[in-house]
């Protein structure tokens, strides 16, 4: 199987997974995927490289995922404070490629960590798709940073 067929097999893959499911679990496959670009992007710092796409993408997710789907007026004090975690999130993520900081990388990965933790407690379904994770991962980072990974 060429790299071609193999990508538009793993895009067909992701992109059944969230026709098929609910609110909480595409919530989930969004922190998931939130969470594989910034420790993408973690890495590529601790290689010298600045991760533009993964943070990019990083960026997107949290915006347009996460951020833009809060309803204040059902979700109110909870609404809230997820809005001001997302928006910390992105200052620290935009201060961390100005500093070429790993580690302000990898506070916002772990204050955000819980949250998906939560999420993924409430959707227990979406577990099925937690290894493709690690997928990402393999595909993505190279072999001699895979340490990185479960960081």
């Amino acid at each position: 199987m060429n790299a071609k067929v193999a990508k538009a097999y793993a895009n067909n893959e992701v992109e059944s997974s969230v026709i098929s499911s609910d609110s909480k679990e595409l919530v989930v496959l969004v922190y998931e995927r939130v969470l594989d670009n910034l420790k993408i992007g973690k890495c590529a710092l601790e290689n010298g490289e600045y991760g533009v796409e993964a943070f990019a993408k990083a960026n997107d997710l949290i915006q347009q995922g996460l951020l833009a789907c809060l309803d204040y007026s059902a979700g109110q004090d909870i609404a809230i404070n997820l809005g001001a975690i997302y928006e910390w999130s992105l200052r620290e993520m935009v201060n961390g490629r100005i500093e070429k900081s790993p580690q302000k990388i990898q506070e916002v990965i772990e204050v955000l960590t819980p949250l998906y933790e939560a999420w993924l407690s409430l959707a227990p379904k979406a577990q099925l798709h937690n290894g493709q994770a690690e997928r990402v991962y393999k595909k993505t980072v190279r072999p001699t940073n895979l340490s990185v990974v479960n960081a």
